[in-house]
């Protein structure tokens, strides 16, 4: 027997202990709460269908993050879904929705994608530069560099929030 395949995946638990992060990374990525719904469901039933080949925990994390931003990416393929989340379309919430979103997700989400997915996953995920390189399957000095511009576009953006402009 493969010692390697001593770990577990039970979908039920996963989906306990991931929604939210899916949720999230979908939610910031795609332009519509129908949308991140849907790339949730169809992350999940690709676990189902692929649990066999995860291998740990940290494996299992790291493997929901990469097919959520792929469906994320497969999605935007699509010619009427090319536009990014913009403020209008968090406009376009119901109010209790609207509550959800801060100043600062706000701007997270006018980001361009690259720029939103490192931000994600290093602040919200609190994964180190190393291993979203390996997540993105990127080099780290890529990470670093759009990390940075990030930082420096949500500053010009959040500078006129928050009073310093």
């Amino acid at each position: 027997m493969d010692d390697k395949r001593t770990f577990h995946v039970d979908p039920e638990k996963a989906v306990d202990r991931y929604a939210d992060m899916v949720y999230r990374l979908a939610r910031l990525n795609t332009p519509s709460q129908q949308d991140a719904e849907d790339i949730f469901q169809e992350v999940f039933l690709k676990l189902i269908r692929h649990q066999k080949s995860i291998h740990s925990e940290e494996h299992l994390k790291a493997w929901l993050i990469r097919v959520t931003l792929n469906q994320c990416k497969s999605r935007a393929v699509l010619v009427w879904n090319k536009r990014r989340v913009s403020m209008d379309t968090v406009a376009e919430l119901g109010t209790e929705e609207q509550e959800d979103y801060s100043e600062v997700y706000k701007a997270v989400c006018e980001l361009p994608q690259k720029y939103r997915e490192v931000i994600y996953l290093y602040y919200y995920e609190e994964y180190q530069v190393k291993e979203i390189a390996e997540i993105l399957k990127c080099k780290e000095a890529t990470v670093k560099t759009h990390l940075a511009r990030a930082r420096k576009l949500l500053g010009e953006q959040l500078k006129g929030e928050f009073g310093n402009g």
